[in-house]
């Protein structure tokens, strides 16, 4: 009698567990989100639908897709990493593009501030060796993403629409936000959880 195959465990994991999307995000000061709304708007009546249409505006620092069973320890990781952390300054300066021009940003200048916050937040959720097994995925340039997996043509249309590339805007990073959304493409963003900076007494 023929040996049936052993399905793979992450193919067995996807299959039987409903998981969700986390993005742990810097949320962009009231002006620059009000810009990036427009413009999302803007791009949707010129090319249609587009990656991160629905999602909130928000400079990413790291994703990862688990079982809403996990959220909670998620939320403890973010916790123990937002505690020492001081808050600071951040400013958001001109509209940018990847290399592969399938996203289109707002680049974010003070990286020597935020990347040793995604990296502590990061560290402190890989403490947790389920939530690690499944991944987090870091943001290496974090960034304010407007448009994403954009193809040849949406991009030529999209930068042309957002010429001349302009954009500033400052701000005063106090904490950082937990958003979740089931992995379908009309799927909205829902607020789980704010985690304040605090220093250490």
């Amino acid at each position: 009698m023929p040996r049936t195959a052993t399905p793979d465990v992450l193919t067995l994991f996807d299959a039987l567990v409903y998981t969700c999307q986390y993005r742990l995000v810097i949320d962009p000061a009231s002006s620059a989100l009000a810009r990036v709304m427009d413009w999302k708007q803007q791009l949707r009546e010129r090319i249609g639908l587009f990656n991160g249409l629905l999602q909130m505006p928000g400079i990413v620092l790291f994703e990862a897709e688990l079982p809403p069973d996990y959220e909670r320890d998620l939320c403890d990781g973010i916790q123990r990493g937002a505690a020492g952390r001081t808050p600071f300054q951040l400013q958001l300066n001109g509209v940018a593009h990847s290399a592969d021009r399938k996203t289109i940003f707002v680049a974010v200048e003070e990286l020597s501030a935020v990347l040793p916050l995604r990296d502590r937040m990061v560290d402190h959720v890989r403490a947790n060796r389920r939530i690690k097994k499944l991944g987090v995925k870091v943001v290496e340039r974090p960034v304010l993403p407007i448009a994403t997996g954009l193809k040849p043509d949406e991009f030529t249309i999209a930068w042309d629409l957002l010429t001349p590339h302009v954009f500033t805007s400052e701000q005063r990073v106090n904490d950082v936000v937990l958003m979740k959304r089931e992995l379908a493409n009309d799927s909205m963003d829902e607020h789980v959880r704010t985690f304040p900076l605090w220093p250490q007494q």
